[in-house]
């Protein structure tokens, strides 16, 4: 396959404008939990501009924006006009985390949508905040107003684990 006899030196031109691409993508202060530049490692990139601008990272990805940290086999990156569209993470599981809202999960796949700052965990889903877990079919998270919407797979039902909060702790602090 072309993207494994590829070197991470042989393209970081094109890194450098997938880069300056994926800085433009978030507009800092309307991204809720998401903030800042979005920041992406990987062993190998492809990049593309034609037909459409498209990224695609293989092994050991990682993309960071503020405190929200994907870990990735697979990341592809569409963007247009120069900015983020859609990151789209594949793996065994896909997992994140963000720190400052106390949350991580993981799926067979995840899309992040800056724009709209939502997180889609589709596949074996599961999102916990602190001991709490919710899990199903597709589990959503909208990082601006922190609102989750769960499916389940056909035939089954949502799962939801939620405990009790201590004495002295607000009660929604472990809520997903």
């Amino acid at each position: 396959m072309f993207l494994k006899r590829c070197s991470f030196r042989r393209f970081w031109p094109v890194l450098l404008v997938v880069v300056s691409i994926t800085a433009l993508a978030a507009p800092v202060a309307e991204q809720g939990l998401a903030k800042g530049p979005i920041q992406i490692s990987a062993d190998t990139l492809y990049g593309k501009n034609k037909p459409q601008q498209q990224a695609v990272y293989t092994g050991n990805v990682v993309m960071t924006q503020g405190d929200v940290v994907i870990h990735a086999d697979k990341l592809t990156i569409d963007a247009a006009g120069g900015k983020v569209r859609q990151a789209t993470a594949v793996g065994s599981p896909v997992t994140f985390t963000m720190s400052s809202a106390q949350r991580h999960g993981y799926g067979n796949t995840l899309v992040y949508k800056p724009a709209s700052g939502e997180i889609v965990l589709i596949g074996n889903a599961h999102l916990w905040q602190g001991k709490n877990e919710i899990n199903g079919q597709q589990v959503t998270y909208f990082l601006q107003n922190q609102q989750t919407a769960v499916t389940g797979n056909p035939g089954q039902r949502v799962r939801s684990v939620f405990y009790p909060a201590a004495a002295g702790r607000s009660t929604s602090a472990g809520k997903p």
